[in-house]
């Protein structure tokens, strides 16, 4: 039985390799976000492109020249576990800054693309975790994402009550 054991707890991962993960999730996450964002709007340029993807201003710094986007966002990601009769809580929190480019296409089945990649954060940059903390530490390496921007998800009509619904719903 002591084998089964040390087996288990020889295929444990740590906190820092969770945090690990789930900041790289974190990262694929961001990169969805502004693949959705411009597929439902790939034409706009400039301040209206920046207004579509960034509409609260949360980005730490965006940009738009020509055809091109550049947004930079901070991501972090904690991960706790706690142990013992007198419960004892150890904590692990990871970040990173993401730079988004999206590039706009030049029409028809060309949509443009968004590529996502972990770059230094800017001096000064407070990246908090999920614990609304400072992460303890700062990471580039992470995998990036490049993907052509797709076409706009289907989003069915929302119905009100009492009107003629054809898709559902009422």
């Amino acid at each position: 039985m002591l084998v089964g054991a040390v087996l288990l707890t020889g295929c444990a991962r740590t906190l820092e390799e969770q945090a690990h993960d789930l900041l790289q999730r974190r990262v694929e996450s961001v990169h969805e976000h502004y693949l959705d964002a411009r597929a439902r709007d790939p034409l706009s340029t400039g301040a209206a492109a920046l207004e579509s993807l960034d509409p609260y201003g949360d980005a730490l710094a965006s940009s738009a020249d020509g055809n091109g986007i550049r947004l930079l966002d901070d991501v972090g990601a904690s991960v706790s576990e706690t142990e013992g009769w007198k419960p004892t809580t150890t904590t692990a929190s990871l970040g990173t800054c993401v730079e988004v480019l999206i590039t706009a296409g030049e029409g028809g089945d060309d949509r443009g693309t968004v590529r996502t990649e972990a770059v230094e954060c800017p001096a000064g940059t407070d990246v908090v975790g999920d614990d609304n903390h400072p992460v303890s530490a700062l990471t580039t390496d992470l995998d990036g994402f490049s993907a052509d921007v797709p076409e706009p998800p289907y989003d069915p009509p929302v119905c009100i009550s009492g009107e003629l619904c054809t898709e559902g719903g009422g």
